[in-house]
């Protein structure tokens, strides 16, 4: 009996030791995500809160909640808005490279295409008939 229970720690502990190592192997955070929508992330660096706005307000521009996978919003409800860009995402499917921003307005937050943004506080966000404004806010 003795040996029958020595025997099983034994081989435990040698089936743990082979094991444990294998699966735990490390893996940069970049190459561990895999979008559903088959963009994989090869890139990604966090902003200090670099202010951008809309290109043309009254252009369709999707707020993804990931980006590539889920539509979350639109930047043409948010004319006025300033984003401040906390992430960047390059993502890569095949040949092809597309660069995303995680954006956090006062309104809402999500990920953006960087073609649909440019660089610098949004010049009609002083208008004081602002529809984004909340009574709060003034």
């Amino acid at each position: 009996m003795k040996k029958r229970i020595l025997l099983t720690i034994i081989l435990s502990v040698f089936v743990i030791g082979i094991v444990l190592p294998v699966t735990t192997m490390p893996v940069s955070a970049q190459q561990r995500i895999v979008l559903k929508s088959g963009w994989k992330v090869i890139k990604g660096r966090a902003y200090p809160g670099v202010p951008y706005h809309t290109k043309n307000p009254k252009k369709s521009a999707i707020l993804w909640k990931i980006p590539t996978v889920s539509k979350h919003s639109n930047l043409n409800k948010y004319p006025y808005e300033t984003w401040n860009v906390v992430d960047v995402w390059v993502l890569q499917k095949g040949s092809k490279k597309r660069v995303y921003y995680q954006v956090d307005g006062q309104h809402n937050t999500g990920w953006v295409w960087r073609g649909y943004l440019t660089k610098g506080h949004n010049p009609n966000e002083s208008k004081g008939n602002n529809p984004n404004q909340l009574p709060e806010d003034n």
